[in-house]
């Protein structure tokens, strides 16, 4: 389910939490070793990728969903959705760039404006989060996984 795939952003990003962009691949590895995207372990997944450092945390999810594609390509990972997720996890971030945290449900409302999750719109998402701020992306990415869960459930969007 491509929802898996922001939650696992949002995972990646609390255990890079202390670390100052740009970060290195290496240290990517070592706080995102003992940790899964679908059996294959992190550190295998950066390997697919070809950058060495990283400026964001957008550009980091970006390069992590593009080595996950390459690995479905070859048949070591299975086709998922989770990837969708992924990117769509670094466009919230993308788009988030330069807000100091904590942040208000309006904020991000106007940051985001736009931006949908398979048609609809992030501002009926952000309402069906319960919280009226976030300390954190990934608290952010957390909640609005949740929110999306939570649609799903009623039908009010198509699961993937």
């Amino acid at each position: 389910m491509a929802r898996r795939g922001i939650n696992w952003a949002a995972e990646v990003l609390k255990r890079i939490k202390g670390l100052e962009f740009p970060i290195t691949k290496e240290q990517l590895k070592e706080r995102l070793k003992d940790f899964y995207y679908h059996g294959i372990p992190a550190t295998r997944i950066l390997d697919e990728v070809d950058k060495e450092s990283f400026a964001s945390p957008a550009e980091l999810l970006k390069s992590l969903a593009e080595a996950i594609r390459k690995l479905e390509e070859r048949g070591e990972l299975p086709r998922v959705t989770g990837r969708r997720g992924i990117n769509w996890a670094a466009e919230v971030l993308k788009r988030i760039k330069g807000l100091s945290f904590p942040v208000t449900k309006e904020q991000l409302k106007e940051r985001l404006a736009g931006l949908k999750w398979h048609g609809l719109d992030i501002e009926k998402i952000l309402d069906e989060v319960e919280k009226e701020s976030f300390a954190s992306p990934a608290e952010l990415l957390h909640e609005l996984a949740e929110a999306i869960r939570k649609l799903e459930e009623r039908g009010e969007v198509q699961a993937t």
